[in-house]
């Protein structure tokens, strides 16, 4: 069974080849909104610097509702115990990723300026939940779950950072499927494809209301794709996971005027779409004890820079983590 790994592994080599130092300015819709808005050129700017906001914490956030592994610590399907009695996965975790966006609540009025930003990390507690639907097909004595077919969901909370300009937090659920390729055996690692629906309430940075610059809103979906390789050794289990996730969300944007009114660039009720999509890599580590997994998981998103008003660049993506513990049942 050398040969999926390899081959797991040279497209995970190829996914964390650094990324290109070309920067983007930013969605060619929203941007067009700004520029249709018939905006002085102070507000333009900051417009164009709202794009920029959103367009950096889509993909962020989007991994903290995704994650990396769907089934945190192993890849293995697991398929039902007798006939058709299930197999159960439950599982909690913690998913945490980190963000960098322009700071447009406070936004300076001199076009010379630097331009702030804040930085903050979004940690996402999630219940996680695997039920084994078909056993799937020997292949040999050690070969066996081919086309087996278990159901994935999960149901998070988003905690947003009320100190840096968030307005509430965001409920998160998901609902998916896993097919196994490769049940693992005691010579066999485990394999796995899984695609999952995640999304999201409604998420909100600034109130122009409250005295802020800028505001926006959007919601959050993730389509998610894994492909997964595992394997344990007496107490410890190794996984690695590669992704790739479309993040889809509608935004809307509100500025303010010189005296604090509020100029909505794209209304809340016509709001714009954004999408994105990005590969990921993630490897979990696990302690295991009899029917309990203690794991961790560090994983790599792609990174995409992005330029702001000013002429600085903000990258999304990188480094993402999660700790859990999931029991079999």
């Amino acid at each position: 069974m050398r040969l999926p790994a390899r081959a797991l592994l040279l497209v995970c080599l190829s996914l964390v080849t650094p990324a290109s130092a070309r920067g983007q300015t930013g969605d060619p819709d929203l941007l067009e909104a700004c520029e249709s808005a018939g905006l002085p050129a102070g507000q333009l700017a900051r417009c164009r610097d709202v794009v920029t906001s959103v367009q950096l914490l889509q993909p962020e956030l989007g991994m903290a509702l995704a994650g990396g592994n769907p089934v945190l610590g192993t890849a293995s399907p697991i398929g039902t115990k007798f006939r058709f009695i299930p197999r159960i996965y439950l599982g909690g975790r913690i998913n945490f990723v980190w963000a960098a966006i322009p700071n447009v609540l406070e936004y300076p009025d001199d076009p010379a300026a630097a331009l702030a930003t804040r930085e903050f990390s979004v940690p996402m507690p999630q219940l996680d939940v695997s039920v084994g639907l078909f056993e799937g097909w020997r292949l040999g004595s050690t070969l066996t779950g081919l086309g087996s077919v278990e159901i994935i969901g999960s149901l998070g909370a988003m905690i947003l950072p009320a100190g840096e300009g968030f307005e509430n937090d965001a409920t998160g659920l998901g609902l998916g499927a896993r097919i196994g390729l490769i049940r693992e055996s005691f010579t066999a690692p485990g394999l796995s494809l899984s695609g999952e629906y995640q999304w999201t309430g409604r998420i909100r940075h600034g109130s122009v209301a409250d005295g802020d610059d800028a505001q926006f809103g959007m919601d959050l979906s993730a389509t998610s794709f894994r492909l997964g390789l595992s394997k344990s050794f007496v107490a410890i289990g190794l996984a690695l996971t590669v992704g790739w996730d479309h993040y889809q969300s509608d935004v809307d944007i509100g500025l303010a005027d010189a005296d604090g009114t509020l100029v909505a660039v794209v209304p809340a009720d016509n709001r714009l779409s954004l999408s994105d999509d990005r590969w990921s890599v993630a490897v979990d580590v696990s302690y295991i004890v009899l029917f309990l997994n203690i794991a961790v998981e560090l994983g790599w998103q792609g990174k995409e820079r992005f330029i702001t008003s000013r002429g600085d660049e903000i990258t999304s993506g990188s480094f993402f983590s999660a700790i859990g513990i999931r029991v079999s049942l």
